[in-house]
């Protein structure tokens, strides 16, 4: 494969699921002979972890709105002359894509992680050439929202297993100062609403308190854990609805950590109750981990657990609180189907997520869109695809399972 030049253009402010998909994917790219260079919100966590890894970062204020943002954008585009211009964000679709207008060379590519239809199709059509989608279900959302589907592709989010190998249940556990005997569920997600804490914490309340089924003992009630890991404009509402639901003590709020592996080892049950969800990439650290899952079927997510005649986890309807309490405490307390299912879920994401099949992924479209972009000229105006040799015209990129 010929090198390629890739510039990776991320707005975001804090470290969610999506830079740490970005980090992979420029960590790989450097790996197999790419050049990836890196901008970056000024003091974002993003631009700070990819300079310490090495990569070229330049920085911009704000969103990269202000005139010296967007001209420090197109300066550096235009001098390094990129390839791919792989917008890691919707806000650095707009800002982005609005400094590189007329610039001759790159395909603009633009990653989609949520399962919400866009707000603003306009950008998308005008701004992008490919829409890189976590999965399928984001892709229905697009076209939804009327984004032509000649224009998306889906790439899973991958994981590096080594990272999810490296995790240490005892350490996890000293860091918690939990003894061996209590029940432990851990939840990675940032604090906001599409993750369903709230249905999550009501599901709690039951498995706490007794209400889900007359079978929960008083050591699941006096030694069980929930543990929030990630922060979010929603922590002070669900510290107060802990305290409503008088279940505070028996839940934890971490904030953002960076021994989720060891959190993750440390745990009983992982967990992630969302109502929308692009994919949910820490449950693929969980299944990577060998951990039992709970989960929704919001979403990317069914596509994450495989449609089988086995289950190889508990999925329940969005925002239902008793269904969710009662996978909590069926798979807290059957040992031995949660072994044997998460057993199978490590296979399924060792085979279909991981952190290398995702970045081959995500070269295989960077090569067909500029396979397309050789073949077109931009005058035509065509969207970027793979070219369809029956008509001689582009048609949707398929990759992942």
């Amino acid at each position: 494969m010929r090198p390629i030049k890739v510039a990776l253009v991320s707005t975001a402010k804090d470290w969610h699921g999506g830079e740490q998909q970005a980090f992979l994917l420029a960590q790989g790219l450097r790996q197999q002979g790419h050049d990836c260079r890196i901008l970056a919100r000024r003091g974002a966590a993003f631009g700070r972890r990819l300079k310490e890894a090495g990569f070229a970062v330049t920085t911009f204020f704000g969103k990269g709105w202000n005139p010296l943002a967007q001209w420090r954008m197109r300066t550096c585009w235009r001098n390094w002359q990129p390839n791919i211009l792989h917008f890691n964000d919707s806000h650095a679709l707009t800002t982005g894509g609005c400094a590189a207008w007329r610039l001759h060379q790159p395909v603009r590519i633009v990653s989609r992680r949520g399962s919400a239809p866009p707000h603003s199709v306009w950008r998308y059509h005008h701004l992008a050439d490919q829409v890189v989608c976590v999965s399928r279900a984001a892709a229905r959302a697009c076209v939804a929202a009327g984004i032509d589907t000649r224009r998306l592709g889906v790439v899973y989010d991958g994981v590096d297993p080594r990272r999810m190998a490296a995790g240490n249940r005892d350490r996890g556990r000293r860091s918690l100062k939990i003894n061996a005997g209590t029940k432990l569920v851990v939840c990675v997600a940032s604090l906001t609403s599409p993750k369903g804490h709230r249905c999550l914490l009501d599901a709690w309340s039951r498995v706490v308190g007794n209400h889900c089924n007359d079978q929960v003992t008083t050591e699941t009630r006096n030694s069980a854990q929930l543990v929030l890991v990630g922060d979010g404009p929603l922590r002070t509402q669900l510290t107060q609805q802990a305290e409503a639901l008088r279940i505070r003590k028996t839940i934890r709020f971490l904030g953002y950590r960076q021994d989720v592996p060891d959190l993750i080892q440390a745990a009983d049950v992982c967990t992630l109750a969302s109502h929308q969800e692009g994919l949910g990439s820490s449950l693929i650290d969980a299944m990577l981990a060998g951990r039992p899952v709970v989960t929704t079927t919001a979403g990317g997510i069914p596509e994450l657990l495989g449609n089988t005649s086995s289950p190889i986890a508990w999925a329940v309807k969005p925002n239902d609180a008793a269904a969710l309490a009662s996978a909590l405490h069926t798979a807290l307390h059957s040992t031995a189907l949660a072994a044997q299912r998460s057993a199978c879920a490590r296979r399924r994401a060792m085979q279909h997520f991981t952190a290398d099949q995702m970045v081959n992924q995500t070269l295989e479209l960077y090569e067909q869109s500029l396979a397309v972009r050789e073949t077109f000229t931009r005058r035509a105006r065509i969207p970027v695809g793979v070219i369809d040799k029956s008509t001689n015209r582009p048609h949707p990129v398929r990759l992942g399972i």
